[in-house]
Formats: structure tokens, C-alpha cells, sequence
């Protein structure tokens, strides 16, 4: 990893003089956060109208797409996470496996870009407030996972890279096929809102 990536690291890295408050903040983001955007995403895809319902499907084709490049790239090209190299203090007990992409990141971005490629979400107040919501979510949980010390920081860009990179590759993907393209798939069927 380069230099750089060490300096960060440490600079973000709770030390032992860190607050047990922002620790605890955190943790919360970097184990919780994560569940309840899951629930949340669940509960608009089951209540969502039809054309939410279609772009949200489209943003869980992005997740499962990020997830594994994510992993592909940890199985075949294995990065050490911060413990491993010595650095910094881990402060949430955590596996050895390889740290690069994170996983936390490729998956948050992935969704936050998911969101803003739909443009049915993208044209409501609402929607947009939930988007806004989901990218510094995707951020927040970035930071958490280097303040905790399971992830460097080159970790968190590579895993925002392959997220937003895989999102927009299934929008791009799913407008071709939509009422855009000459197909005539579930995604060319007429919506009614």
C-alpha cells in the first residue's frame, strides 16, 4: 500500500486518547447502520409503486454486481488489513481476510449510486432526501470502518470505485433495455405510477 495510505490511516484511526463516544458513534455506524439500510430498502421494495419498484430492482442488481467484483478481487488479489500490517488499534473484533476492496464500502456506494441513477426516486422530494441520506450514509460508514482500524483507506476509495462502477453499469444496462432500447423485456413493459 502506499505511504500516503499508512499517514491517513493513522490520522483517522481512533487512538487510545479518542472519546468513547465517537468509538461508540463508530461502531454504530460500521454494524448497525448497514442492517437498518438493508430494512429500509426491503420495506421500499415492497411498498414502493411499480416504478420504484423496477429501479430499486435495478439497484439490487448493482449490490449483487459490486458485491462480487468485491469479491473476486479479495479472493484473487488478497490486501492485508491494517492489524495485519501493524498499525493502529482494531477496535471492533474482526476477521483477517483480505481488506481490499471493502465490502462495507463497495456495498454502501453501490446503493447510493443505485439510487441516484433512478429517475423515478431522483423526481420526488422524498426521493431525493433519501438519496442525499444514502450518500453520506456510504460515507459515514467509510469513515467508521477506518476509525475502527479493519480498513485502510485506499480500502474505502477501491470499494466506492467498484460500487458506483457497478451501479452504473446495470442503470446503463437497464435503460438500453427499458422503453429507451429495442427490447422487449420486463424493463419495456408500460409502467403505471
Amino acid at each position: 500500500m502506499l505511504p500516503l495510505d499508512h499517514v491517513l490511516f493513522l490520522h483517522i484511526n481512533a487512538s487510545a486518547a479518542t472519546p468513547a463516544a465517537v468509538v461508540g458513534v463508530a461502531t454504530w455506524l460500521s454494524q448497525s447502520l448497514p442492517m437498518s439500510m438493508a430494512g429500509a430498502f426491503i420495506l421500499a421494495l415492497l411498498g414502493g409503486g411499480r416504478l420504484v419498484q423496477r429501479e430499486l430492482l435495478a439497484t439490487l442488481a448493482g449490490l449483487l454486481l459490486a458485491a462480487a467484483v468485491a469479491y473476486l478481487i479479495r479472493r484473487h488479489w488478497p490486501e492485508p488489513r491494517p492489524a495485519q500490517l501493524g498499525l493502529g488499534i482494531q477496535w471492533i473484533a474482526h476477521g483477517m481476510r483480505s481488506g481490499f476492496p471493502s465490502m462495507h464500502a463497495t456495498l454502501a456506494f453501490a446503493l447510493a449510486q443505485g439510487l441516484l441513477t433512478g429517475q423515478a426516486i431522483r423526481d420526488s422530494r422524498l426521493g431525493r432526501c433519501v438519496i442525499a441520506a444514502a450518500w453520506l450514509a456510504a460515507m459515514a460508514i467509510g469513515w467508521s470502518r477506518v476509525c475502527l482500524g479493519v480498513h485502510l483507506p485506499g480500502d474505502l476509495l477501491g470499494g466506492a470505485i467498484v460500487g458506483i462502477a457497478s451501479a452504473s453499469a446495470v442503470a446503463a444496462l437497464a435503460g438500453r433495455v427499458s422503453g429507451r432500447g429495442r427490447s422487449s423485456s420486463y424493463w419495456s413493459r408500460p409502467v403505471r405510477p
